[in-house]
């Protein structure tokens, strides 16, 4: 977990692709280790988005936060 919050970290500081994926990778990890199917198909539907996604959906919500 420790891992995962520093590769978030650099994510937001650097918006890399490839650290993105990193964090995704550990995250889909997490989720295979959790104990019942119906919470692992929640955790990786809430690490589904993938770095393309992410980056339209964060380039909207800051098109939104402009002053007008």
């Amino acid at each position: 977990m420790k891992h995962a919050l520093l590769l978030a970290s650099l994510l937001s500081l650097s918006g890399c692709a490839f650290v993105y994926d990193q964090v995704q990778d550990i995250a889909k990890s997490n989720c295979a280790n959790l104990s019942d199917a119906q919470s692992q198909r929640a955790c990786e539907k809430r690490n589904a988005p993938d770095y393309d996604q992410y980056e339209a959906r964060r380039k909207r919500l800051q098109e939104g936060n402009k002053p007008g």
